[in-house]
C-alpha cells in the first residue's frame, strides 16, 4: 500500500518550508537499528499496511519491528521484535495488519540512496527523498514501487552471529484506546473553562480520514476561543483545533506554519502508539508538564544515543 524509506528526517529546513519527515513511529524504527548495532540515523524501509513482497538477490541480515502485518520468509510466519536471515532467492512478504498499522524493516548499515537536504526520508506531501533522490515534479514522493532495486550501503550485509530480539517488556501493545499526554500551549488559557474541561473528559476516535501530515479525531466539538490567529511556526505533536471542533494532531510530515487555535501538543513518545493506531480507535487526553515530558523523552534518547 506505502512502502516509503526513511530515516530521522530533516532537521532545520522548516525555514524553507520542508517538512521533517521520519519514521512515524519513532520507537519501532530506533529498536530495529538498535537490534543489528545500526547508528539511529541508517536509513530503513517503513512498511505502511503491509500487501508487500521483497526478494533477496543476497544473503542478508534483517531487522523487523513495528506492527503485525502477518511477515512471511518463503510462505511461512515469522515473528517480529527480532532479526531475521535471509538467503539469496528468499522472499519476505507481508500481508494485512493484525495489530498495529506499521512496520519497520532495516538492514545492517542502512539502504542506499543520496541525500536531499540532508536526508533520505520520503515525504510524499514535498515530493522528495526516497530510493530516486530527486525531487519529484508530482505530488508522489519517492513511494517504493513495483521493480525497485534496493542497494545496501554496507558490503558486510551477513551477520550470521547475530540472533537477538527485543525484551517483551519492551514491546508496546499497539491494541486498545489511548490515552495520550498532553502540554497544554500558552493558547490552552484562551479556550473557555468547558471547553478545556469537555477536551479531557471527551472519548474521541481516530478517523480515517488521517495520514503522516495529521489525525483527525472525532468526537464532542471543542469550540475554539477564536476562528484562527496569524500564522506561525508549528511543532510535531500539537493538537489544532479548527473550527469545526474536531482536534486535528499534527504527524511527521505536519505543516511548518499553522494558523488554527492550538490546545497544546502531545508527548513525542505517545505519538509511537498513535502512529500505529488503526482509524476508530477510542482516544483520551490527560495533561503532563513540559518537565515530566521532557524527561522521559531524555531517557528515550539517552537509551538509543539520539
Amino acid at each position: 500500500m506505502m512502502t516509503q524509506l526513511q530515516d530521522t528526517g530533516r532537521t532545520g529546513v522548516g525555514y524553507q518550508g520542508l517538512a521533517q519527515g521520519g519514521p512515524m513511529d519513532l520507537q519501532a524504527y530506533c529498536w530495529a537499528n538498535y537490534l543489528l548495532g545500526n547508528r539511529m540515523f541508517c536509513s530503513q524501509l517503513e512498511i505502511t499496511g503491509g500487501q508487500a513482497r521483497f526478494l533477496a538477490h543476497q544473503a542478508i541480515t534483517l531487522a523487523l519491528t513495528g506492527a503485525d502485518l502477518g511477515a512471511r520468509v518463503n510462505g511461512q510466519p515469522v515473528e517480529g521484535w527480532r532479526t531475521l536471515h535471509l538467503n539469496k532467492g528468499d522472499t519476505l512478504s507481508f500481508q494485512f495488519p493484525r495489530k498495529g498499522l506499521r512496520a519497520y524493516l532495516a538492514i545492517p548499515g542502512g539502504f542506499a540512496a543520496p541525500a536531499v537536504f540532508g536526508s533520505v526520508a520520503t515525504v510524499v506531501r514535498d515530493g522528495i527523498g526516497g530510493v530516486g533522490a530527486r525531487v519529484a515534479k508530482e505530488d508522489s514522493g519517492c513511494l517504493i514501487k513495483q521493480g525497485d532495486s534496493l542497494e545496501t550501503v554496507s558490503k558486510e550485509v551477513v551477520k550470521p552471529g547475530i540472533n537477538r530480539m527485543v525484551p517483551a517488556r519492551y514491546i508496546p501493545e499497539y491494541a486498545g484506546p489511548l490515552s495520550l499526554n498532553l502540554m497544554e500551549s500558552y493558547q490552552a488559557r484562551a479556550f473557555s473553562a468547558q471547553s478545556r474541561k469537555s477536551l479531557y473528559l471527551t472519548q474521541f476516535t481516530l478517523s480515517p480520514n488521517s495520514d503522516r501530515m495529521g489525525y483527525r479525531l472525532a468526537g464532542a466539538k471543542i469550540t475554539p476561543p477564536f476562528s484562527g490567529v496569524i500564522s506561525e511556526g508549528i511543532a510535531l505533536g500539537a493538537v489544532q483545533i479548527p473550527e469545526n471542533g474536531q482536534p486535528i494532531i499534527l504527524m511527521r510530515d505536519h505543516q511548518t506554519l499553522g494558523g488554527y487555535p492550538k490546545f497544546g501538543c502531545v508527548a513525542q513518545l505517545d505519538l509511537n502508539r498513535l502512529a500505529q493506531a488503526m482509524p476508530g480507535t477510542p482516544i483520551r487526553f490527560q495533561p503532563i508538564s513540559l518537565q515530566a515530558a521532557g524527561q522521559k523523552l531524555k531517557s528515550f534518547y539517552s537509551f538509543f544515543n539520539l
